[in-house]
């Protein structure tokens, strides 16, 4: 194969799959901000990464600002599309005329803007597991987008399309506090708010504490970067705003990653948790933000392409005979045919429609007729306790 030939990213057979089958002591050490420039880069720097002792690889795609990529693809452009650009009204022409140059200023405009790239995932094979493998741990890697939102309006379009949504891990950098009022209301979406460290104008929302901690509360983490604090031009602002969002959120929901675009930039899990005081986070809850935290951003993000839930309207009599609540009036009514039907009810479909298979609903069956016979006896227990009343005196 020529060295000129385009780079084929690998893909994986299935989608995110992150839910531990072994013990949960498989899952130590996370970063899940490797930047990809290139794919010989970003397999040094994962093995790189796997050697420190990091068992969780997030592979991260940045953007940039979302607005220089196609967000639409139902429409591209369209002439009334481009009445916003805040200039002047020109002249009327001819209707020929006009026609050409909004075709051409639309052409011009497609011409603009970049398509979302594909997730990068590394070739497994060419990693050397085998020291992970002794300290009885897996390998996962993740795939990651990160982008600049500096508008409300594009957030709707972002996070409906198939490339974003094709990514595990969706990470977005508000770069005005109006961005992060619209975030507040769609948080079922993206996984992580990270912060651009470049630009201070950009960093205004870190005030709006109770936006940040509503959003903490629905399950979606924040980030700081730690490459970014190792330069000169970034370490003061990073530094900065590294202590005001920990403040504010009080330690809860706040991941360390490293953000690495070389392999200088890459730090072992003890030095990142040595390096936490500079945020002034303490030892002990340093852990929890490179193991913990990813742990349950990993859950959660792995929930995030399912349904919210399901609901099922349920008569009170059918509900009462799932917990055994009408078994008593059975045996004072008929005498003692409430056990014929109980063993026939075992044998027979559940009487209301529940998505669940025949073994799990025996589970719950046998889990409500437990608790009913635990509410008995502590109903039973109560009479034999209770002292016996004195009688009256003549």
């Amino acid at each position: 194969m020529s060295d000129n030939s385009p780079e084929v990213p690998v893909q994986r057979k299935k989608k995110m799959d992150f839910t531990p089958l072994t013990p949960e002591t498989t899952f130590q050490y996370a970063d899940l901000s490797i930047k990809h420039i290139n794919a010989e880069n970003t397999l040094a720097m994962v093995k790189r990464a796997i050697r420190m002792g990091y068992d969780t690889i997030g592979i991260n795609v940045d953007l940039g600002d979302i607005a220089d990529y196609y967000t639409e693809l139902d429409m591209l452009w369209t002439p009334a599309s481009q009445n916003g650009d805040g200039e002047p009204p020109k002249k009327k022409k001819k209707k020929g005329n006009q026609r050409k140059d909004e075709l051409a200023d639309g052409i011009a405009g497609i011409l603009k803007k970049k398509l979302i790239p594909p997730p990068f995932f590394v070739n497994v094979a060419e990693l050397d597991l085998k020291e992970l493998e002794k300290r009885g741990k897996v390998f996962r890697q993740f795939s990651r987008v990160t982008f600049t939102a500096n508008e409300q309006v594009v957030i709707n379009k972002v996070f409906i399309h198939p490339t974003i949504l094709s990514y595990d891990i969706v990470a977005v950098r508000p770069g005005e506090p109006a961005v992060l009022d619209t975030l507040a209301r769609k948080t079922e979406l993206f996984d992580i708010i990270t912060i651009d460290h470049l630009e201070e104008n950009r960093t205004k929302w870190l005030s709006m504490s109770k936006v940040m901690d509503r959003i903490r509360g629905d399950g979606v983490f924040y980030e700081i970067s730690y490459a970014e604090s190792l330069m000169p031009a970034t370490r003061r602002n990073t530094l900065f705003n590294g202590r005001v969002l920990i403040r504010s959120l009080k330690s809860k929901n706040v991941i360390f990653s490293s953000g690495a675009e070389t392999m200088l930039d890459l730090r072992s899990p003890v030095d990142v948790m040595n390096m936490s005081l500079l945020w002034g986070v303490p030892n002990k809850e340093a852990r929890k933000m490179i193991s913990g935290f990813p742990k349950n951003l990993l859950l959660q993000a792995e929930c995030r392409g399912t349904g919210n839930g399901d609901l099922c309207s349920v008569k009170l009599t059918e509900v009462d005979k799932l917990a055994g609540v009408s078994e008593e009036k059975e045996e004072e009514e008929k005498n003692g045919n409430g056990e014929e039907k109980e063993e026939k009810a075992k044998g027979s479909a559940p009487p209301i429609d529940v998505r669940m298979n025949h073994s799990q609903y025996q589970a719950l069956l046998q889990a409500t007729k437990n608790a009913n016979e635990m509410m008995k006896k502590i109903k039973a227990s109560k009479v034999t306790s209770a002292p016996p009343t004195s009688s009256s005196s003549a």
